[in-house]
C-alpha cells in the first residue's frame, strides 16, 4: 500500500478523498504512507470502485463503434497520460484486492500469482527490502517439495472464527497472540528484571490461552449467520454512499478517463506535470517487469550476482519527487574551459592554428558557457528606442489597440477563483470599460516563435507551472507565474478570444480581437 502512496502522492487523490468526507486532511495524507492498514485498505477500496465507475461511464459515452472495453482502454491509454496514470491506478488497486482476497479465502496459488504481479511495482518504486526478498519467497513457495506441498497449502493462513472471508497470515496471527500475551501493561518495566522477565515469558503464553479458551465457551455470542463483519446492510449503504460521494467528486474535478490531452493532469490543481513524469508513466510498467525479470534471471536462476549486491534505485520523476537538479552555471564554465585546455594541448606550439579555429558555437563576447548571452529582461532589448512625447493625449479616441498580455499582467486576480470567474468579472469589463473613450477595441496577443531572440529569453527566464487551462479550472495563486510558461499564456489566450466571440453586449461598438496568439481576426459588434 505504501508503493501505490508513492505512485498517488501529489495527483489529488487526498484531496478528493477530503472533499468526498471520507476521510479528514491528516487521515488522507496518511493513507499515503499506509499508517493505519485498515483505513488505508477501505481508502483504496472505495477509490477502486469510484473508478471503475467513472471508466464505465467514460466508456459509454466516448467508445467507437461498438469497440470492447479492453480495446478502448488500450487506445485511450496510448494517447492520453492522463487516462493511462489511473488506469495504472485501478489495476494497481485491483490487484491489492486480489491479495486480500487469496489471505482471507486461503487460495494459495492465487496468492503467489498476485505476489508475483505486484513485484516489479516494487523495484520500479525503490522498495527495495521487498524487492529483494519477496522474489526469494516466491521462488521457495514455488519449490516446495510434493511431501509437504499440500499440507502447506491448506495450513498457510489461520481461520480463528467460523465468519466467511476472516482467515488471516500466519505472522498476524502470531501479532495478535503476542498482543494476547503483553496485556494491557505489556512488557513494560519487565525488561530491568531478569527474574521477572523469565516467568512472564513462561507464563504468558497459558495464561492467554486459558483466558481464550475461557471467552469463547462462556462469552461467545450466540448467532446463527457467519457472515463477515461488514455484510450488514448499514455497511453496505454507507460504502455505497461513499462511492457516489467520491464518483461525483472527481466528476466536478474533471472526469481521468475522459482527457484526451496529450499533458498528465492533476485532479485537484488541473496542473500539467512535466515531460518528465509524463515519461515515467509510460514507462513505469515496463521498467518494474524488466528489473524484475533480470533479477530473478541473475540472481535466482544463473546465480552470476550475489543477493546481498545493492540493488540500484531507479529515483523516478513523480508528482512530488523534484525534477533532476540542473548543473551549476560554476560546474559548465569549468567544463568549458576543461574543453578549451583539452583543445590547447593538442594544438601547443602553433597557436597561429589555434586560434585560425572557432571552438565555441558563439564568439566569447556574445556567449555564456557556450550558449548565446541574453538579456534577463526583454525590456532590455528595447531600452535604446526613445521616448516619444507628442503632448498630451485625446480625451476621445477613433480607435484603442492594447497588447493582450500586458492586459493580463494587469488586472487583479485576488477576487476571482476560476478562469469563468477571471473572463467575466475582470477581462469582459475591462473591454466595457475600454469603449468609453474609444469607438473601436483591437486587443492583439503576442506570437512566441521558435528560436527567435523573444523566444530565447522567456526560457532563460525560467517556466512557471503548467497548468490546463478550462472555465471550470482554478485560478493559479500565482498567476504571474503561471503567465511565464508561453502554453499557459496561449490556452488562456485562445480561452479568452472564444468568450469575447462569443459575448453579446449592446454597448459593445467595435471589437477586434486576434485569435489567440494566432493571426485569424474576429470581429464582435
Amino acid at each position: 500500500m505504501e508503493s501505490i502512496g508513492d505512485f498517488l502522492d501529489g495527483s489529488g487523490w487526498t484531496t478528493a478523498l477530503c472533499d468526498a468526507g471520507i476521510a479528514s486532511a491528516g487521515t488522507a495524507d496518511s493513507f499515503l504512507k499506509a499508517c493505519h492498514l485498515m483505513r488505508t485498505r477501505h481508502g483504496h477500496q472505495v477509490t477502486l470502485l469510484a473508478l471503475s465507475k467513472l471508466q464505465f461511464d467514460a466508456w459509454q459515452a466516448t467508445s467507437q463503434n461498438d469497440e470492447s472495453l479492453e480495446a478502448w482502454r488500450k487506445r485511450l491509454a496510448s494517447t492520453s497520460p492522463t487516462f493511462k496514470y489511473w488506469d495504472i491506478i485501478y489495476q494497481f488497486e485491483i490487484l491489492m484486492c486480489i491479495f486480500i482476497r487469496a489471505q482471507r479465502t486461503g487460495n494459495f496459488n492465487l496468492y503467489l500469482d498476485v505476489l508475483e504481479a505486484l513485484v516489479p511495482w516494487f523495484f520500479a518504486l525503490d522498495h527495495i527490502n521487498y524487492a529483494r526478498w519477496i522474489p526469494v519467497h516466491i521462488r521457495d513457495m514455488k519449490s516446495l517439495p510434493d511431501s509437504i506441498k499440500d499440507e502447506f497449502q491448506r495450513f498457510w493462513v489461520v481461520q480463528k472464527t467460523s465468519n466467511v472471508f476472516s482467515s488471516i497470515p500466519i505472522d498476524q496471527a502470531h501479532e495478535q497472540n503476542n498482543c494476547l500475551v503483553k496485556g494491557a501493561g505489556g512488557a513494560v518495566g519487565l525488561t530491568e528484571n531478569p527474574n521477572a522477565l523469565k516467568r512472564w515469558t513462561i507464563a504468558g503464553p497459558e495464561q492467554a490461552r486459558i483466558l481464550t479458551e475461557f471467552e469463547g465457551q462462556f462469552m461467545e455470542s450466540k448467532k446463527d449467520s457467519h457472515k463477515h463483519h461488514e455484510q450488514t446492510p448499514s455497511l453496505q449503504q454507507a460504502f455505497k454512499k461513499m462511492v457516489n460521494q467520491l464518483s461525483e467528486i472527481i466528476k466536478s474535478m474533471g472526469n481521468p478517463f475522459l482527457e484526451d490531452c496529450p499533458e498528465l493532469l492533476a485532479l485537484d490543481t488541473r496542473n500539467c506535470m512535466n515531460d518528465v513524469v509524463v515519461a515515467t508513466v509510460q514507462n513505469i510498467e515496463r521498467l518494474g517487469i524488466d528489473q524484475y525479470q533480470k533479477y530473478v534471471t541473475e540472481v535466482l536462476k544463473n546465480r552470476d550476482i550475489p543477493i546481498q549486491q545493492p540493488i540500484k534505485k531507479n529515483s523516478l520523476t513523480l508528482f512530488k519527487r523534484p525534477l533532476p537538479r540542473k548543473s551549476a552555471k560554476g560546474k559548465e564554465a569549468l567544463a568549458n574551459l576543461k574543453k578549451d585546455c583539452y583543445l590547447f594541448s593538442h594544438l601547443y606550439g602553433n597557436l597561429g592554428e589555434f586560434f585560425c579555429h572557432e571552438n565555441l558555437e558563439w564568439p566569447p563576447s556574445l556567449s555564456e558557457n557556450g550558449k548565446l548571452r541574453l538579456p534577463p529582461n526583454k525590456a532590455d532589448l528595447l531600452k535604446f528606442i526613445g521616448n516619444c512625447d507628442d503632448g498630451e493625449p485625446p480625451v476621445h479616441f477613433h480607435a484603442k489597440v492594447f497588447d493582450g498580455p500586458a492586459i493580463l499582467h494587469m488586472l487583479p486576480t485576488e477576487t476571482v477563483k476560476t478562469f469563468n470567474d477571471y473572463c467575466n468579472n475582470l477581462f469582459l469589463p475591462w473591454i466595457e470599460s475600454a469603449h468609453q473613450s474609444s469607438d473601436r477595441v483591437d486587443i492583439v496577443w503576442d506570437v512566441y516563435e521558435k528560436k527567435s531572440l523573444k523566444e530565447s529569453t522567456r526560457e532563460k527566464r525560467g517556466k512557471g507551472i503548467r497548468r490546463k487551462v478550462s472555465g471550470t479550472a482554478n485560478l493559479p495563486s500565482n498567476f504571474k507565474d503561471f503567465l511565464r510558461d508561453s502554453t499557459n499564456k496561449q490556452e488562456l489566450c485562445d480561452f479568452l478570444t472564444e468568450r469575447v466571440s462569443e459575448t453579446e453586449q449592446s454597448s459593445w461598438k467595435e471589437v477586434y480581437i486576434t485569435s489567440g496568439m494566432y493571426d485569424i481576426p474576429l470581429l464582435t459588434l
